[in-house]
């Protein structure tokens, strides 16, 4: 009996997280241009709208490289979880699931904290970019 009531608590609990998730998703309206400038030239500008994502990648490791992703997003606090399909220089598409993190500075900047490899593999390139937040 103490499973069942269990079991109940905790899917309700999961279930609220998910529709706040989703909420605040819808919610969000924004654009980000982020950058580094180091040996390796990242920038990626981030467009979430609605709950859509749009990500254009461009690198500069070995060779010119450049990407876009299409997906929808869920959102926690400054968690943002992407599923969507990312388009790799118009040649190949992966269905790809990544996370990262946004924190907005009091200055107007922007810090992009990423957990996937979408960048560079190589070890100039950083998962940390600076950037700012372009108003819509």
């Amino acid at each position: 009996m103490l499973n069942k009531a269990l079991i109940g608590i905790v899917s309700a609990l999961l279930f609220f997280l998910f529709i706040q998730a989703v909420i605040s998703s819808v919610n969000t309206k924004a654009t980000y241009e982020f950058s580094t400038n180091n040996n390796i030239e990242d920038t990626l500008k981030l467009t979430l709208n609605d709950g859509h994502v749009s990500m254009l990648i461009s690198n500069n490791c070995k060779t010119y490289y450049s990407s876009r992703f299409d997906g929808v997003f869920l959102r926690f606090q400054n968690h943002y979880y992407l599923f969507g399909i990312e388009h790799i220089d118009n040649n190949n598409s992966q269905l790809t699931f990544s996370n990262f993190f946004i924190d907005s500075l009091r200055s107007g900047d922007a810090i992009y904290i990423s957990r996937s490899p979408s960048f560079c593999q190589s070890n100039d390139s950083s998962d940390v970019l600076l950037g700012k937040r372009i108003i819509n």
